[in-house]
């Protein structure tokens, strides 16, 4: 299925500086790279724009196993193999006789296998270099599966609502150390709401951020148009102009 990526990738191993300089330690960026651009054409549902990234990320993942080949690590056909096995092990309700009612079912069983085949604990899985919050909501969700969760959404609101408590006793009390743990835990706190609202935290976020970046865009056309310079305007008539596009977007959804 790949063998025109893998001749492409091999000649270009053999043939090309750059290439020819890559290392498994340089190719980590450009994973991440890629997976966050696949990530983000699939939030826009930009179809043409997913179809490339997964071109791009494809080819990248098959240029890790080129240079894993080499180093005589593992062959491409050995990593085919051993995934398929994993994958048929983690569904014995389709290749076995295990029933199940739901797909909450369906998770609980891949865990139960999971810590059968790695006797390690259940989080050391969870990548280190995943962003906070995403990481927060796996952690959260990996534990949900084995019951470590809460019942429903209004018990972790009144959760976020007591770490706001504690954040605001850590404020009082001026330890930068026992502030940044406090909103730590507010912040994972709220990601763990955001779960049981059935959204993504990380999405969330970005969203706010788009949103704001946007919004301070127009800010800053606006005073352009005035023939003013950020820096020179006092920071009440920013916020009349802030609340003046806030207003406008208000109504415009409306």
């Amino acid at each position: 299925m790949f063998e025109e990526y893998l001749k492409l990738i091999k000649k270009l191993r053999q043939e090309c500086p750059w290439d020819k300089k890559q290392t498994l330690a340089s190719s980590r960026a450009y994973i991440l790279d890629e997976a966050y651009e696949l990530e983000e054409a699939i939030r826009e549902r930009n179809y043409e724009k997913i179809s490339e990234e997964i071109g791009d990320l494809i080819y990248t993942t098959l240029f890790v196993c080129r240079i894993l080949e080499e180093k005589k690590k593992v062959s491409l056909r050995k990593i085919e193999k051993k995934t398929i096995q994993k994958l048929i092990l983690r569904h014995p309700h389709i290749f076995g006789n295990v029933k199940v009612k739901n797909a909450r079912e369906v998770l609980t069983n891949w865990e139960n296998i999971k810590r059968k085949e790695k006797d390690e604990p259940m989080l050391n899985r969870i990548p280190k270099s995943l962003p906070a919050l995403k990481r927060a909501q796996l952690i959260q969700e990996r534990v949900g599966r084995v019951g470590f969760d809460w019942k429903n959404k209004e018990d972790v609101y009144k959760k976020v609502m007591e770490e706001i408590k504690e954040l605001k006793s850590a404020l009082k009390s001026k330890k930068r150390l026992k502030i940044a743990e406090e909103l730590g835990d507010l912040l994972f706190a709220l990601v763990n709401f955001a779960r049981h609202l059935g959204l993504d935290a990380e999405y969330c976020l970005s969203q706010a951020n788009n949103k704001f970046i946007q919004r301070f865009h127009r800010l800053e056309k606006e005073f352009k148009s005035k023939n003013k310079n950020l820096p020179d305007v006092s920071l009440i008539e920013m916020d009349a102009v802030w609340e003046k596009i806030k207003q406008n977007q208000v109504l415009k959804k409306n």
